[in-house]
């Protein structure tokens, strides 16, 4: 492959390498493929403790194999920090504008190819689509999960801290038993030892082939993973004499392959939001329907946390993903290329299952479908999401009474004030992405019901997102939106809601004049920010079906 350097015009070659020069570049270091090195590590995120050392094990191979490393920085971030505050409505800001910065750094830098650190659940689509749309020779170095930990002999992990916060407010744990849990839960680096989004975004961008073979099912403590690293930045040199291209890796059918390991997985319901904002950049379209026709073609699979018995460290021990993509082979497309030069199906041939009770086999599954359920009706015309691998056995079906909030403060204020009760529909609108506008993720009201043991008998309907660490069951991303007058905006305290997952139906159950006399005297909310980003947002951003990217034409 040509030096990208070479596409420029002769006259400002000098320039550039007197500034290279100035950065303590050597000639002979100028004249090898230039590889752009991507450090997300930071003191704002627990999980992205390791990055820093899993940047010079790259560099180190990258050099060892006749290239050049250049490494750029920007902090991954883990929303939590925000504390479901507004600070939280800039996630998938934060995955666009990423995305932009490293087309800035990439383009301006003239890079020959791309190596990224990456970890958390914002973070790992945020580079991929740069990835798509530089179409570079790139790498995904994932940073792999952090470990759960034995205390007083139950196994503790960062995500159960928001279900613990349901258990004080009930009073089955004390003060001094929640600041202890609170002191421990993050015990060491990488993304929460689930199946919540890092974890599901690391297993697609391991699908997709832009990762090495079992980067995504890693402890993030693990030695193995520094290994992984300088293979990683060894690997991306030989991509770029190779011309081996994101756009060669990233095609419809390893797009589709995604889909189904995530389905198999019954990850995180954000993989919704983030694949289609992935294939946007190569002009892609993922429709709702892809995912639901390839749902009830896909059996469930893995039986993880949060809607299973075990963590991730269970899942790597018992094969990891290479061991399942190997199980799935017959239903997946093995010949899609990795960032390996080998195929999927190459890559993870003697990758065995070692626990058929963590990874189940495709004729025993947990489930005949996927974990994810695509629903539509007269609540989501444009459709709605539910983890189906979240709901109780029993309960695919219900009919009961709305209790509508215009926030998740709202709603959270009245779970804890018991003005909730079993068989209650929860209705939380206005947070999907132009009504937040940013469409924070409504983790907290599910964690609390968890907590109090209500998971099962309160549903919860929202136009906007949860936590992949949620234990799912709840129905989200319905669209049209309330902010721009979707039928989710026209529901009273009392309106009957019927829900059936089976027949992949969410309704309101509303005479359609009465639904016309609410509609004409509905009014949109006034826009809560005058300035800065989030006052750019609700005009820019696309529905979530979508992708909700940010628009880039006008």
């Amino acid at each position: 492959m040509m030096k990208r350097e070479n596409i420029i015009n002769k006259w400002s070659i000098p320039h550039r390498h007197a500034f290279m020069k100035g950065t303590g570049y050597s000639d002979e270091q100028i004249k090898k493929p230039l590889i752009g090195v991507l450090n997300a590590w930071g003191e704002i995120n627990p999980a992205a403790g390791n990055l820093g050392h899993l940047t010079e094990r790259i560099k180190s191979g990258v050099e060892a194999s006749g290239g050049t490393p250049m490494e750029f920085c920007i902090s991954s971030m883990c929303i939590g920090m925000a504390g479901g505050s507004r600070g939280a409505s800039y996630g998938l800001a934060y995955r666009d504008i990423v995305a932009d910065y490293i087309e800035i750094i990439s383009e301006s830098n003239l890079f020959d190819g791309l190596i990224i650190t990456s970890v958390c659940d914002d973070v790992v689509p945020a580079h991929l689509m740069a990835a798509a749309r530089l179409n570079l020779p790139t790498i995904l170095v994932l940073g792999g999960y952090m470990p759960p930990r034995m205390h007083k002999g139950k196994l503790r992990y960062a995500a159960q801290i928001g279900s613990a916060y349901g258990e004080l407010q009930k009073g089955t744990i004390s003060q001094a038993e929640y600041k202890e849990l609170e002191d421990i839960v993050c015990g060491n680096s990488g993304a929460c030892p689930i199946m919540g989004t890092a974890n599901t975004m690391g297993a697609i961008a391991e699908t997709l082939g832009m990762t090495l073979p079992g980067n995504s099912t890693m402890s993030g403590v693990d030695p193995s993973i520094g290994r992984l690293a300088y293979d990683a930045g060894s690997q991306i040199v030989h991509l770029v004499d190779e011309g081996i291209r994101s756009a060669d890796l990233m095609t419809e059918e390893s797009f589709k392959n995604a889909i189904r390991v995530f389905l198999a997985l019954g990850g995180s319901t954000n993989a919704l939001i983030h694949l289609p904002a992935v294939a946007y950049e190569i002009g892609l379209p993922l429709p709702l329907t892809l995912f639901d026709s390839l749902s009830k073609q896909t059996p469930y699979l893995c039986d993880i946390k949060p809607c299973g018995q075990y963590t991730m460290k269970e899942f790597d021990e018992a094969g990891g993903l290479p061991a399942l993509i190997n199980e799935m082979l017959p239903v997946l497309n093995g010949e899609t290329l990795t960032v390996t030069g080998k195929t999927l199906a190459e890559n993870n041939k003697n990758a065995k299952v070692l626990n058929p009770d963590i990874i189940h086999s495709l004729s025993g599954p947990i489930m005949k479908e996927g974990g994810v359920a695509i629903l539509s009706g007269t609540l989501a015309p444009n459709g709605a999401v539910v983890k189906v691998s979240g709901v109780a056995k029993g309960r695919l079906t219900k009919k009961g009474p709305a209790k509508v909030f215009d926030s998740e403060k709202q709603a959270c204020d009245s779970l804890l004030n018991n003005e909730i009760n079993p068989g209650d529909i929860v209705v939380i609108r206005y947070v999907g992405p132009k009504g937040d506008p940013g469409m924070r993720i409504t983790a907290r009201f599910s964690w609390i019901l968890s907590g109090m043991n209500l998971s099962d008998d309160i549903v919860m309907i929202t136009d906007g997102r949860f936590s992949g660490t949620n234990e799912g069951g709840a129905i989200g991303h319905v669209s049209p939106e309330a902010s721009v007058g979707g039928p989710i905006a026209l529901v009273q305290n009392g309106d009957m809601i019927e829900v059936n997952i089976p027949n992949r139906k969410v309704d309101l159950l509303v005479a359609e004049k009465e639904l016309e006399r609410r509609r004409s005297l509905w009014r949109p909310q006034k826009d809560r920010y005058r300035k800065g980003l989030l006052s750019r947002i609700s005009g820019t951003i696309l529905p979530v079906e979508d992708g909700a990217v940010l628009k880039r034409h006008f």
